[in-house]
């Protein structure tokens, strides 16, 4: 259910782009119908005032056509007017409502209302109605959204301040229509101040009474217990955005048939940059059986960072970095504080979309560098100083083939009781997996194949690592193992890796699995 509406609001977002791609309100007004049509929308109008040189709309509702109406945006009023210079100047007037909900595994009601308020708000659109270019603006957008749970309060408050954007639309011979935009938005600030009454054990609710426990016992009042409570605020500074994105011609529907859209020719990418993001958070939590409060706060910043997103029939890809990263947190259930700091955090991921019994390439990469930690959390765990403090790195960079046998966007994808897995690994590189930290390193590679049982594969796969002797030694000195069973680790280790021809100190280990399950390592057969 999540993913429908997930792609239920992408579509009205990237959708709304070619809404005003003609140069006349009474266009402006037919364009937005087509558009959210093809989409897959039903669009009810609670009245129409055609004046010529202006046209206004009131009470408009959008909802998926298909499927469950788990999706309802209302718009009080838009008024289009022509400028007089052949433009076309619009307006949003009231308060937005979005209402979008579904159902957990368990069939119980989830989802959110939220409200959008954009006083002052216009856009101006220029050209022809087969390009068109659009101005953008709004002083001041306000969201405040509110989880559909009667037990639990989760308000959230978004503001954007000064966000100003452009837009070019065209269309071509065969009714294709693309897009591209780019924007900007000064500040935007996050706030939620969530709260709810604290969790029970059933074990501990009145009408459960355990046998393992008097009779007397006290026990806690579902009616009255204490709330927990978590309030967070984010301000992120100076956000640029931009993307283009296609519609095709002809029907489709993306709200309800999403992989449909993909194969006719939907297609969409944005990008993100951003400067300082800062934040804070305060959480309240109750143990009620032990009678115990626990507080926390913390908060966390980086210098900049940058987001992209693209999707069309061929792949879905998500990337991310964030550069100069801090965060500090204490806990009455931590006895220090934690923080840590990282100068790059970066995340990739690139999957296929439509499901083919040919293989479709895939791509997973996480970075972090030069993850440094406090000198509270070091004094817990290394008071003698034994290990080298120096920051430490971590680089994952896998690629390779798959066959997808269930289009990622179809709800049953993730059905967990369906026995055929939906994504089945073909050929798996190993282009880096490398680790440095307390001293040591550690560089892995390899090809690995996979036939219909993908815990047999066939390849090989190198690994080189330093300062692993020197490592076991400062656990022994450290108390973590005693020497003997350190020794069996060496022994152990020895049937693995060997020293290097050029260094001594440096492992080498070669793993070769074969046809049938048997793995070699380095040459002697170990499975």
């Amino acid at each position: 259910m999540y993913r429908p509406i997930a792609t239920s609001a992408i579509a009205l977002i990237i959708g709304a782009g070619p809404v005003l791609a003609d140069v006349t309100p009474s266009q402006v007004w037919d364009s937005l119908q087509q558009t959210y049509g093809q989409m897959g929308y039903d669009m009810q109008v609670g009245a129409t005032d055609d004046a010529g040189q202006t046209l206004t709309v009131t009470d408009l509702v959008l909802t998926p056509r298909q499927g469950e109406k788990d999706m309802t945006l209302t718009i009080p009023r838009i008024v289009m007017q022509q400028t007089g210079g052949g433009d076309v100047r619009s307006v949003v007037e009231g308060q937005m409502d979005l209402q979008m909900k579904g159902r957990t595994e368990d069939d119980k009601p989830v989802g959110f209302t939220m409200s959008i308020d954009a006083p002052g708000n216009e856009t101006l659109t220029t050209g022809t109605p087969e390009a068109m270019e659009h101005a953008i603006t709004v002083p001041k957008m306000i969201v405040n959204g509110r989880s559909q749970d009667k037990v639990n309060e989760t308000p959230l408050t978004i503001t954007l301040t000064d966000m100003a954007a452009k837009q070019a639309t065209s269309q071509a011979e065969d009714g294709t229509r693309s897009q591209s935009f780019e924007g900007t938005v000064a500040t935007t600030v996050m706030a939620i101040n969530a709260s709810g009454p604290a969790h029970v054990d059933p074990a501990d609710q009145p009408a459960d009474q355990s046998a393992d426990q008097p009779e007397d016992a006290p026990r806690p009042d579902p009616e009255n217990l204490p709330m927990d409570s978590f309030v967070s605020n984010v301000t992120l500074d100076d956000l640029e955005f931009k993307g283009q994105g296609t519609l095709p011609a002809g029907d489709f529907d993306m709200a309800s048939d999403p992989s449909g859209a993909l194969k006719a020719g939907y297609s969409g990418q944005v990008t993100f940059a951003m400067g300082k993001v800062q934040g804070d958070f305060r959480a309240t939590s109750h143990d009620v059986a032990e009678d115990r409060t626990n507080n926390a706060e913390g908060s966390f910043g980086i210098e900049d960072g940058t987001m992209a997103m693209a999707m069309d029939k061929d792949s879905l890809s998500y990337d991310g970095k964030a550069e100069q990263i801090a965060v500090q947190m204490t806990s009455d259930d931590l006895p220090f504080p934690i923080e840590y700091t990282a100068a790059e955090n970066t995340f990739r991921l690139a999957m296929p979309m439509i499901a083919s019994e040919q293989e479709q390439p895939f791509a997973l990469a996480y970075g972090l560098k030069d993850l440094a930690l406090n000198d509270q959390i070091w004094q817990a765990i290394d008071p003698q100083s034994t290990l080298p403090h120096d920051p430490a790195s971590l680089n994952i960079d896998l690629e390779g083939m798959a066959v997808l046998v269930t289009d990622f966007l179809d709800p049953g994808f993730a059905d967990s009781e369906s026995d055929k897995a939906p994504f089945l690994p073909r050929q798996l590189t190993i282009k880096d997996i490398s680790l440095d930290a307390v001293g040591a390193t550690a560089d892995i590679t390899g090809d690995l194949a996979f036939g219909d049982d993908p815990r047999q594969p066939v390849g090989t796969v190198q690994g080189r690592f330093t300062g692993i002797n020197a490592l076991l030694d400062n656990a022994v000195a450290m108390g973590i193992a005693p020497e003997q069973q350190m020794m069996g680790l060496r022994m152990m280790m020895a049937m693995f890796a060997r020293p290097a021809q050029d260094d001594p100190e440096t492992l080498t280990t070669e793993l070769e699995f074969r046809e049938g399950g048997s793995i070699f390592a380095n040459g002697q057969q170990v499975k």
